[in-house]
């Protein structure tokens, strides 16, 4: 008995004992590092406490990190730590009072601000919150060559139409469109801009025509 309790000493006063590597997999707009920070996980952790604890780690790195879908804690080698992360995915990001928030989906906004839009997400301005869920969920099923292509949403309504939305495109061009029949129509906007002569409107908004900026600007 006395030796089996001087081997644990030793053991858990040794480096063998302490984590050694951590690796984080799964993420995709988050980051490695924030993972990580995030679990208190590091090189002086001992690893029998964290594989002890993983689930409450895992239930606070959710709690700071909100975009995660799930996550699991493994040991390798008996030194060696994997996070594995399932994110949610992201339909673009908010801006407001200086800085960025993240929204996934289901229109749900991460209370998590950054200084900059990360990723090729676009932003959206100027809607409420039934209508900022709506309008995410929209653009979550564009098709891809589309969804790239779009660079920010603005609502904007008029007393003839409250559903009217304009859209930046990276190209350039602008769409103007309604949110009811956006998706069933954007579809058909990289035919209609590579017959553009010159960058313009696209207004998809009743019917489906193009004009060019005044100017060409």
């Amino acid at each position: 008995m006395i030796v089996f309790i001087i081997i644990i000493i030793a053991y858990f006063g040794s480096p063998l004992s302490k984590v050694r590597n951590i690796n984080v997999d799964g993420v995709n707009d988050l980051g490695a590092q924030q993972v990580i920070n995030a679990t208190k996980i590091d090189d002086h952790s001992v690893l029998l406490n964290v594989m002890l604890h993983h689930k409450s780690i895992s239930q606070e790195t959710q709690k700071k990190l909100p975009s995660i879908k799930s996550i699991s804690i493994k040991t390798k080698n008996l030194r060696d730590i994997t996070v594995q992360v399932k994110e949610y995915s992201t339909s673009g990001f908010i801006y407001k009072n200086g800085y960025y928030y993240r929204i996934i989906s289901g229109g749900q906004v991460i209370n998590q601000k950054i200084s900059s839009p990360i990723g090729n997400y676009p932003v959206y301005s100027g809607f409420g919150t039934k209508r900022l869920k709506e309008m995410s969920n929209l653009y979550s099923k564009l098709p891809s060559n589309v969804k790239t292509n779009v660079s920010e949403f603005y609502n904007a309504p008029t007393k003839l139409n409250p559903y009217r939305i304009k859209i930046d495109m990276n190209d350039g061009n602008k769409v103007i469109a309604d949110m009811r029949t956006v998706n069933s129509k954007l579809k058909y906007y990289p035919g209609m801009a590579a017959q553009m002569k010159k960058k313009g409107v696209i207004d998809l908004e009743i019917g489906a025509y193009s004009y060019p900026f005044k100017d060409n600007k």
